[in-house]
């Protein structure tokens, strides 16, 4: 099954410049600037995957390694540790509090520990054993919470306020949108890479993992900054059982999904989109797809065995996610009007992400065996 739609609010004559001002990107360029050990992450292309589905390029932002870690999310965190403590929010010997499916909290564990900080991290009922295991191997400590997400960030947020922890989320609500805006100016650094590593001729087409919209936004927000409304037709990317971005749009407002959301997509199984992002980011999607949890083990399948030509690519659930929408987008006859309204034909550049690797081990190997077992 694939959900989808078009965003009747995109391209109607009124230019977003999104989350972030020029002095914000300045910011974050001249950060990492200044820390030339942050390696970027690679631009790795599928010529023969291209080919295979009729474009020109597949553009494939490959997080799978960044900063030692397997997922983009520790790229918002280093900097935006570095600003809170460089405006003196953060400071030696506090402690810090997250709720995270794992990437988040991972990366929150290892800046924490690094900066001589402690740290706690809730996570959702049913999170796999080996990403709690990652998270204490960084030196913090996980409480598994008695519900969704939703409810882990409730209860961290619930222990900051009582014992004056710091909370560090990438989702944010009314009252609470400069520690997420901070992590999300840092992801900008995915597209100051990418843009360097593209050359002349940027995509024309960009799908990225929405989840809780931090990514998203990021890529959304530069894009258009950088390209006003020459900018590429871009595409939120969801799990069919969550797609809180998708159903956002279709009410013009943000909504809560009801009801579990099961799916082995674990970084997108969020029911609400951030409140940080929303006014900002919700005109810019030009269209939404969802795929199922069998689209994204085949698409971690395609890229652990890959054509000839293209290189091998690790990819968890999440990370697949964006490649299964385009491959989706290409192939589906439910899609053609998404087809038709991004103009994508055979001199097409795409974009896409692999925002995770390996993150959950078995997923990863029962996803990848030639005959594999059901992955969900």
């Amino acid at each position: 099954m694939i959900r989808s739609l078009l965003n009747s609010k995109s391209r109607t004559g009124q230019h977003d410049s999104g989350l972030f001002q020029r002095t914000d990107y300045e910011t974050v360029r001249a950060f990492f600037q200044a820390h030339p050990e942050l390696e970027p992450s690679p631009l790795r292309r599928l010529p023969g995957l291209a080919a295979d589905v009729g474009i020109r390029d597949i553009l494939l932002k490959d997080e799978s390694g960044r900063f030692g870690l397997s997922a983009f999310k520790v790229v918002g965190v280093t900097y935006a540790f570095d600003q809170l403590f460089s405006d003196g929010r953060l400071s030696q010997n506090q402690a810090v509090i997250c709720a995270s499916s794992g990437n988040h909290g991972r990366a929150v564990a290892r800046v924490a520990h690094e900066r001589g900080l402690t740290a706690k991290v809730y996570v959702p009922r049913g999170t796999v054993t080996e990403k709690i295991e990652a998270i204490v191997s960084e030196g913090a400590e996980v409480v598994v919470s008695d519900g969704s997400y939703e409810t882990a960030v409730q209860q961290a947020t619930n222990e900051a306020e009582k014992y004056g922890s710091i909370m560090i989320s990438d989702t944010g609500w009314p009252g609470y949108e400069d520690i997420p805006r901070l992590i999300m100016a840092g992801y900008t650094r995915l597209l100051d890479e990418a843009s360097a590593d593209w050359g002349d001729l940027p995509p024309d087409v960009v799908l990225v993992q929405a989840g809780v919209g931090g990514l998203a936004a990021a890529v959304a927000s530069w894009f258009s900054f950088h390209f006003g409304p020459n900018r590429p037709f871009i595409v939120s990317c969801e799990s069919t059982a969550a797609p809180c971005l998708m159903e956002s749009i279709r009410a013009d407002r943000p909504v809560s999904l009801d009801g579990p959301l099961d799916t082995v997509m674990a970084g997108l199984c969020c029911a609400k989109i951030s409140d940080a992002v929303w006014p900002s980011i919700s005109h810019i999607f030009d269209a939404c797809i969802a795929v199922n949890d069998d689209q994204a083990a085949t698409t971690t399948r395609r890229l652990a065995d890959p054509l000839p030509g293209d290189p091998l690519v690790i990819a968890g659930a999440s990370g697949a996610c964006s490649l299964a929408c385009l491959l989706a987008m290409l192939s589906a006859d439910e899609l053609q009007y998404i087809r038709d309204a991004s103009g994508i034909n055979s001199r097409s550049r795409v974009l896409v992400f692999n925002t995770e690797g390996a993150t959950d081990p078995n997923y990863h190997a029962r996803a990848t065996e030639p005959s594999p077992v059901p992955v969900c």
